[in-house]
Formats: C-alpha cells, sequence, structure tokens
C-alpha cells in the first residue's frame, strides 16, 4: 500500500521521539472532539475516517476475523487505535509547523484537495457516512494537513539531502552454514558452550568447511549441518553481525569464505550474488528516507516540546471497531494520491 511521505515519516518520528512531553488527558472537551494540539481541536469524526480505512485494510490482509486475535500484550484492536491516535497527532503537529513557517497551499492545491474530498465522501454509502460523520469539509481538513505536511517535510529535508552511494547501499544474497557455540536465553544473550562442546563444534565446522573446499554441494551440507533452518539470507549492511557482515561483502559472487567466528558461533558463507541492483537501489531509497526523518527530527522535536496536547481519552476508549462493521471504505489515501 502506497502513501505519501509523510505517512511513513509520523510512525519514524513515533519511534524517535513519541508524541511530546505536554500532555493532558482532559474532560474539557465535547464528546464531538478528539483532541486539542496548541491551539487547534481535532473532531472525532476525521480520527474516525482513518481508523476505518486502517479497519478496512488489516480485514483485507489479514481477514475479518483478525479481532480477535492478539499480538503480544495488546489486542490488535489496541494497537491499531493506538496507531492512528500517533498518526493524527503528528500529522496535526506537522501540519501546524507548516502554516506557523508560512507554508501555504496555493489556489490549484486547494481545488485539487477539494475534488479528493468530494470524490471520497461521494463513494461512501450513505450509512457509512451517517456512522463516521463524514463530510468533504472533515475530509478536505484531513487531505490539508497531510499536504501541507508533505510540502513542509519535503521543503525542509531537501535544504541538505544526503548521497547515499551504492557502496553504502548495497545489497547482497548469501548462503550460509551456522555452527552454533552456545544457547541464547530468554533476553537474547548467548550463554557459551562448555570448552569442550565449543571444540566439538570446532571440529565439525572445520570438516564442512573442508567438504566444501572439495566441492560439495552447498545446500545440501547446509540442511545437514547447519543449526539454523533458514540457509540463505538478502540483506544490506548494518543487519547481521559485524563478523558475519564482513565477510559476507568482502565476497564476490560465487566465493566461499574461511571459518568466521561471531560471539553467537561460527559461519560458512558462500556468496550467492555481490550486488542486488534492484534491491540495492531501493534500500538507497530507505535509507535516504531515514536520513531526511533524522534530520526532520531536529527542528520537529523542539516544536513538540513546547507544545500542549489535551486528549479526550474517555470518549477514545468507548470507540470500538466492531461498531463500524458496516463500513467498508478502505480508498481514502488511494484517492489523495490519484490527485496530488
Amino acid at each position: 500500500m502506497k502513501r505519501k511521505i509523510v505517512l511513513m515519516l509520523v510512525v519514524v518520528l513515533c519511534m524517535l521521539c513519541g508524541c511530546g512531553k505536554n500532555v493532558k488527558i482532559t474532560t474539557g472537551l465535547s464528546k464531538d472532539e478528539i483532541f486539542k494540539f496548541a491551539d487547534e481541536t481535532v473532531p472525532l469524526n476525521e480520527m474516525l475516517l482513518v481508523l476505518v480505512n486502517e479497519k478496512n485494510q488489516y480485514e483485507e490482509s489479514l481477514g475479518s476475523d483478525v479481532w480477535s486475535r492478539t499480538f503480544g500484550e495488546n489486542s490488535l484492536e489496541e494497537e491499531i487505535k493506538e496507531k492512528v491516535k500517533n498518526q493524527m497527532i503528528e500529522l496535526t503537529a506537522i501540519a501546524q509547523m507548516a502554516e506557523e513557517n508560512n507554508t501555504q497551499l496555493t489556489e490549484e492545491e486547494e481545488s485539487l484537495l477539494k475534488q479528493a474530498a468530494s470524490e471520497y465522501v461521494n463513494s461512501l454509502e450513505e450509512e457509512e457516512k451517517n456512522a463516521i460523520g463524514a463530510t468533504e469539509e472533515t475530509v478536505y481538513d484531513f487531505y490539508k494537513k497531510m499536504y501541507l505536511s508533505d510540502k513542509y517535510y519535503e521543503l525542509k529535508t531537501s535544504e541538505n539531502e544526503k548521497e547515499i552511494s551504492d557502496e553504502e547501499a548495497k545489497v547482497i544474497e548469501v548462503m550460509y552454514i551456522y555452527f552454533k557455540t552456545g544457547e541464547k536465553d530468554i533476553y537474547g544473550n548467548v550463554q557459551p558452550y562448555e570448552e569442550s562442546k565449543k571444540t566439538e563444534v570446532l571440529t565439525t565446522a572445520q570438516s564442512v568447511l573442508e567438504q566444501v573446499r572439495q566441492g560439495a554441494d552447498f545446500q545440501s551440507l547446509a540442511g545437514e549441518y547447519s543449526d539454523d533452518t533458514e540457509y540463505r539470507s538478502t540483506f544490506g549492511r548494518g543487519v547481521m553481525e559485524e563478523e558475519f557482515e564482513q565477510a559476507a561483502f568482502s565476497l564476490s559472487s560465487g566465493e566461499t569464505s574461511e571459518l568466521v567466528q561471531t560471539e553467537s558461533g561460527y559461519y560458512i558463507i558462500k556468496c550467492v550474488d555481490d550486488y542486488l541492483e534492484t534491491s540495492t537501489e531501493e534500500n538507497k531509497q530507505n535509507m535516504k528516507e531515514k536520513y531526511k526523518a533524522e534530520q526532520f527530527k531536529e527542528i520537529y522535536q523542539p516544536f513538540l516540546d513546547k507544545q500542549e496536547l489535551e486528549f479526550n481519552r474517555k470518549v477514545w476508549e468507548e470507540i470500538s471497531i466492531h461498531d463500524y462493521a458496516q463500513c467498508k471504505s478502505k480508498t481514502i489515501y488511494d484517492v489523495y494520491n490519484q490527485y496530488v
């Protein structure tokens, strides 16, 4: 599902900095108002627009029974509601930043967004419009926030755009055989084997390496000896253990490493492809966007820390996804993208 950059940005920003420090749980808002950020009060129906579209995207991908499942300590419904809450707060904050810094819509942009809002609302059944409280004005306000946020974000991050080289972004594909020298505890820390057992593992690994050198089938050896159920991996830099990564990126296509020792064990690595062009280009774009989000955080966080947020928790907690079973729309972002 492709969305505008700001929706990726808000996820990154929520991971980086949350939703600010000055949060007040309030009863000072009406039942039709969900939060107030600085001087702007956001209506509940704007939040419901996003929630319902998220609901339907998940049901399309995972099935309509997805809400009966649990993911960790929280239900999926709780997770989605928290995600939507954070998205809307971040979106409102960035749109306010844009306006305070004189980022405005042109007449043509306003016209396009109004057309998009009209098309989206007209695509809804009357029952769904009433359930959400969807109006052209509400959808336009949401689209305006998205557009201003995109526009301001691109303006600020394009000033010092970072060039990423092919070498930095390079993605490779390898096969490997893993011989573990310890067991991970519940915290993910490796508890090493006794020395005698580690010696046995090393002897086995050296024997398998010799078979590789003599031309034995690498995949068959991995299936027989590896302590990992996976034996093939595609990755860029900064993903694997340092020793594994250094060895893997030093290989050319078809080459096999010596024994590589890491904290968790020994590896024999075979390079399948030392440069995946399409994956490298995708990784380059991802690295650029991550850098831009981190760069934007430097101006966003100080702004956020100065603001106050009042959130109508009572109303939000009473909202249930099951109350909107009749709402089937999942195109609010698709319509937006068609116009802008």
